[in-house]
């Protein structure tokens, strides 16, 4: 286990679990050079990350779903326990994983098929509180979608206003708050309380499974 020094200016303080010694090197060293991030620490050990998540040195984990349930499990206590945000690297998106995985609340899905700048980017968007999927992983998604229905039917449409249910639509598609902004017209803050009030009234505790019911009852994007 490599443990680092923390600043106080760095946001996102983060924590890299991965299987593999080569993405986990190449990743940390990413993030060393990365502005807007401090490495608190590396590992291949669950318990490690653990230690170092209750030793409250780090915010942010970037967590290998390629590893199975003790993966999710982890991610479970780290959801549980603390404020954080969670992102789960994956190779090859697996149906069962993902759902556990997007109802345990994690903040993103990456494939370790990125660029390195790509991959940054996208983490960028996770520490400032948006949800981020690849769009490698989308057939996985829709295959998990198909698989693993939601078993609560009592949720309708109808219990949103107009505008929520473009919000919705546009959840749907993946854009983010900024792009739902400019497709419909309205400012960065009225999109922050309907994502709000579209969460609330289905009782979905992340936009990500909103996105999923959403696809699943044939919703799509306003003009897509």
């Amino acid at each position: 286990m490599t443990m680092l020094s923390r600043s106080s200016a760095v946001v996102s303080r983060v924590v890299v679990f991965d299987q593999s010694p080569l993405f986990r090197h190449a990743l940390a060293e990413l993030l060393r050079l990365s502005p807007g991030f401090e490495l608190v620490g590396e590992t291949s050990k669950l318990d490690e990350v653990s230690l170092m998540a209750d030793a409250g040195d780090a915010n942010f984990f970037i967590l290998d779903l390629d590893a199975g349930a003790p993966a999710l499990d982890l991610l479970e206590k780290l959801k549980s326990g603390r404020e954080c945000r969670c992102v789960m690297t994956i190779t090859v998106g697996r149906e069962t994983e993902l759902m556990a995985a997007i109802r345990t609340q994690a903040d993103g899905f990456l494939s370790k098929r990125h660029t390195a700048d790509e991959f940054v980017r996208q983490l960028g968007k996770v520490a400032r509180g948006e949800m981020v999927i690849s769009d490698i992983l989308t057939n996985a998604l829709a295959m998990t979608l198909r698989s693993a229905p939601f078993p609560d039917d009592s949720r309708s449409a109808e219990t949103l206003s107009p505008r929520e249910v473009e919000v919705l639509q546009c959840i749907a598609t993946g854009l983010s708050n900024k792009q739902i902004s400019e497709q419909l017209g309205i400012s960065d803050g009225t999109v922050k309380v309907h994502v709000k009030h579209v969460l609330k009234k289905l009782r979905f505790a992340t936009r990500v499974e909103a996105a999923l019911w959403a696809s699943q009852k044939g919703l799509s994007a306003p003009g897509r």
